[in-house]
């Protein structure tokens, strides 16, 4: 979803009676972050990525990076930014990952993108050695909507059960999705149904603490608890064209801190920046762009991933960012380097 600020100024120039070369630079405080690695273009044209994640294999060097092309399918990358697997689904949207799902005799990592050819929940297994994607054995599993949109994984601790949280494109409604194998192939049902009002997409689980964080990307950040029988209790965690947020807020992510909660991660589209909440008690930490370097920055990002494990060349793990412009045409993902980011966000003046 693309905010509508642009349009806005667009307009007033189109009335003025001088030229007017471009908007006004964003005006939140933030801080500069360089991207480490981007990588490659997704075929699909005009607004085409979306929503990363990313897989960690056992050889952290073999991790995977995947990447929405919400025009035709999914991209596997590797940590260099190279395409190593291209799965033509369908229009996939966001897409999470989880671990250790029970799969009859087998035990399998899996991978779930929002399906929006066959308004479904598009169902992928990784191969724990190669890191392969292959479609799940009956892993089209249809949903009451019109248009899926967003999506975020809650794998329970106490069982290991698997739900996905999806959204439906402009209305605002949230569903829960209980995944699971039997029989031979993948199953699902829906064991809760909430609105939010408006359009929603962006959103995140903390599997630990069983909460929900969801953006309603024009008015808040809500949090739910992801309990399949806590009805549509929410709390807010922050308003929408605030001092922290410039709409849309599009990507949600958690980020893990040692002996702490996590902080949470939250693309301001509106002014191409992401703002960090830390969870307890909703404070703004800050806000940062990924711009300077070599490589081209960010802008009006849609999904983002934190991915908080130690990598090659990255000691606290890094963050991944959906662009909307790649200088070379198209758009692509960013990496950025977590270490790098907190530095920024801790030491800028407060």
């Amino acid at each position: 979803m693309r905010t509508t600020v642009s349009m806005v100024f667009l307009t007033a120039c189109a009335g003025a009676l001088v030229a007017c070369s471009e908007a006004p630079g964003p005006s939140l405080p933030r801080v500069s972050v360089p991207a480490s690695m981007e990588t490659a273009a997704v075929a699909g044209a005009g607004d085409a990525a979306d929503d990363p994640a990313l897989w960690r294999a056992a050889n952290p060097a073999q991790s995977r990076i995947l990447g929405t092309d919400k025009k035709s399918g999914l991209y596997v990358y590797t940590l260099d930014g190279e395409t190593t697997q291209y799965l033509a689904a369908g229009r996939m949207n966001n897409v999470d990952v989880r671990y250790g799902f029970e799969a009859g005799d087998e035990t399998v990592d899996i991978a779930v993108a929002s399906d929006r050819t066959n308004i479904a929940l598009a169902v992928f297994f990784i191969d724990r050695e190669t890191g392969e994607l292959s479609a799940a054995p009956g892993g089209v599993l249809p949903l009451d909507f019109v248009d899926p949109y967003g999506l975020c994984l809650y794998q329970r601790p106490s069982d290991n059960a698997l739900f996905a949280f999806v959204t439906e494109d402009d209305t605002g409604r949230l569903m829960q999705q209980r995944l699971w194998f039997e029989d031979g192939a993948m199953r699902s049902e829906t064991v809760r149904s909430v609105s939010l009002g408006t359009i929603t997409e962006g959103c995140a689980v903390d599997d630990q603490t069983g909460t929900l964080y969801i953006a309603e990307e024009n008015v808040a950040v809500w949090v739910y608890d992801a309990d399949p029988e806590s009805g549509d209790a929410r709390t807010k965690l922050a308003d929408v064209n605030s001092d922290s947020l410039v709409a849309d807020a599009e990507g949600v992510a958690l980020w893990p801190q040692d002996g702490a909660a996590p902080w949470l991660v939250v693309s301001s589209q509106g002014d191409n920046a992401y703002a960090v909440f830390n969870t307890p008690d909703n404070a703004l930490i800050g806000r940062f762009e990924i711009n300077g370097g070599d490589i081209d920055r960010t802008s009006e990002t849609d999904g983002i991933e934190v991915h908080a494990l130690p990598l090659p060349g990255y000691p606290e793990g890094v963050f991944l960012a959906q662009d909307d412009a790649e200088d070379t045409g198209g758009q692509n993902f960013k990496l950025a380097d977590l270490a790098a980011i907190r530095a920024a966000l801790t030491e800028a003046p407060q």
